[in-house]
């Protein structure tokens, strides 16, 4: 258990643009939680979302605004979800997994991560930027820094086993 008491205060930050379409702001990371727990909220564009990889963590993600929709593999098939606001979904450790904005206008969520971690996945991955403001137009990516970042943090891309070859 963590012995201090943290205070965040609404868009506060620190912020990063993430895939050049989906802001970030981190609420608590793992210096605040002694490493348990990071909590993110995001806001991405239409159609924004990462592409199908794993994560070293769990992630429990709760839909404020807007729709999410997941496709997953266990136990070897594939698994589908569409995930509205007040939805809570998890996905844990280790589990092929991808989401794109399914909602008309851009969604905001939470993304809870056990252990800590995707905090600093997110701030060495992602532009820094001033406010969480959408961009009119994704923009471009750096995927150097963007595959660095996932080597740092040991998160995998992944094919899911209906992949067409």
């Amino acid at each position: 258990m963590t012995d201090q008491i943290t205070h965040t205060r609404a868009g506060s930050g620190p912020h990063h643009l993430m895939l050049g379409a989906v802001t970030v702001s981190r609420l608590l990371g793992a210096d605040e939680t002694q490493g348990q727990l990071s909590l993110v909220e995001l806001l991405g564009l239409p159609g924004s979302g990462p592409g199908a990889h794993i994560d070293p963590w769990q992630e429990t993600f709760y839909v404020l605004e807007g729709e999410l929709s997941f496709r997953y593999e266990q136990d070897g098939a594939v698994g589908s979800a569409v995930v509205g606001a007040g939805d809570a979904f998890t996905i844990p450790a280790g589990v092929g997994h991808a989401f794109t904005v399914s909602s008309s206008e851009p969604a905001r969520y939470l993304i809870a991560s056990t252990p800590a971690g995707i905090d600093r996945f997110f701030a060495d991955a992602g532009e820094p930027t001033e406010t969480p403001v959408l961009p009119g137009e994704p923009a471009v990516v750096d995927r150097e820094r963007l595959f660095a970042a996932f080597a740092k943090h040991r998160l995998t891309s992944y094919t899911f086993p209906d992949a067409e070859c």
